[in-house]
C-alpha cells in the first residue's frame, strides 16, 4: 500500500514538473490543478514537495508557479550528455570539410551564449574558444537565440541590454533587432555581417527539440580574407541540411507541412 501511495506521488510530481516545463512562462495553482486533473489539496501537496526539493519556483508577485534551479540544472546536465551521444565531433567535421568554413556550437546562458564545441580550421585570434561567451545582438548564433525566444524572453534581455556597438555594422536598437529577427525566422538561420569584427561575417541555423524549441545553434563563420559574405550565404543549404539532421536525433519530425 506504501509503494502504491509513493508511485502516485511520483506520477503526480512528474505531471505537474512536465507541464511546467512545457509552458510558456508560469502559472497559478488554480491553473496546474485544471490543466493536470489534479485536486486543490493534491495540487498543493505536490507543489510544496517540489518547492521543498527546488524542482518548482513560486513568485510571490503573482502567485504563480515555475521551473525551479534544480530542475533547470537537471536539463543542462541532460543537455551536456546529449551533446555528446547525439551531436557528434563527426559532424562538425564533416560540415567543416565541406564548406571550407569554421564551425561553432553554442547554447543561451542567460544573455549570452556560450560556445561548447568548435572546429576551426581558420583561426582567428579574437574569436572565442570552446567555452567561451559572446554577445546576443552582434552574432549570428546569439541572434538566432533571440529570433526563437519569446516575447517575454525578448522583453527581459532588452530591458538589461546595453546593445554596445562594436563596429559601424552592429545593430543597436531592438527596433532593427526585431526586423532582423523576422528575417531570420522566415529564411531560417541568421547571419552576421561583420557585426562582432570588422573581418568576420557568418550564419547560424537552429537545432530544435521534438516541440520545435532550440537546444542549440550551430554557425559558420570564417575570416573575410579566407571567404566573402556571399561565399559564407552559399554554403547556408549545407548548415540546414546539417542542423536538420541532429535535430532529427533530438525528436524534431523532419519534412514536417511547416517545415
Amino acid at each position: 500500500m506504501a509503494r502504491e501511495v509513493q508511485s502516485s506521488i511520483v506520477e503526480k510530481s512528474i505531471a505537474v514538473m512536465d507541464l511546467l516545463a512545457r509552458t510558456k512562462g508560469r502559472l497559478t495553482q488554480t491553473e496546474i490543478a485544471n490543466l493536470t486533473g489534479l485536486n486543490k489539496s493534491s495540487t498543493h501537496r505536490i507543489l510544496s514537495i517540489l518547492m521543498g526539493q527546488e524542482l518548482v519556483q513560486f513568485d510571490d508577485r503573482d502567485r504563480s508557479y515555475g521551473v525551479g534551479t534544480r530542475l533547470i540544472g537537471w536539463a543542462r546536465a541532460a543537455w551536456e550528455k546529449m551533446d555528446i551521444s547525439l551531436l557528434e565531433d563527426q559532424d562538425l567535421i564533416k560540415l567543416s570539410e565541406e564548406t571550407g568554413m569554421n564551425v561553432a556550437v553554442a547554447v543561451l546562458s542567460e544573455h549570452t551564449v556560450t560556445f561548447i564545441r568548435t572546429r576551426i580550421p581558420h583561426p582567428y585570434r579574437l574569436a572565442v574558444k570552446t567555452g567561451g561567451q559572446s554577445e546576443l545582438h552582434n552574432t549570428a548564433v546569439g541572434k538566432l537565440f533571440l529570433a526563437h525566444m519569446t516575447e517575454e524572453q525578448r522583453d527581459a534581455y532588452f530591458a538589461q541590454a546595453e546593445l554596445e556597438k562594436f563596429t559601424e555594422t552592429t545593430l543597436t536598437t531592438r527596433a532593427a533587432l526585431e526586423t532582423d529577427m523576422k528575417k531570420t525566422l522566415e529564411r531560417g538561420y541568421a547571419i552576421s555581417d561583420r557585426e562582432e569584427f570588422l573581418q568576420v561575417a557568418g550564419i547560424a541555423a537552429p537545432i530544435l527539440d521534438y516541440d520545435r524549441r532550440i537546444l542549440a545553434g550551430v554557425s559558420l563563420w570564417c575570416p573575410l580574407r579566407h571567404a566573402s559574405l556571399d561565399e559564407i550565404l552559399a554554403q547556408a543549404p549545407r548548415l540546414l541540411a546539417m542542423t536538420k539532421e541532429v535535430s532529427a536525433r533530438f525528436g524534431l519530425m523532419v519534412g514536417t507541412p511547416d517545415e
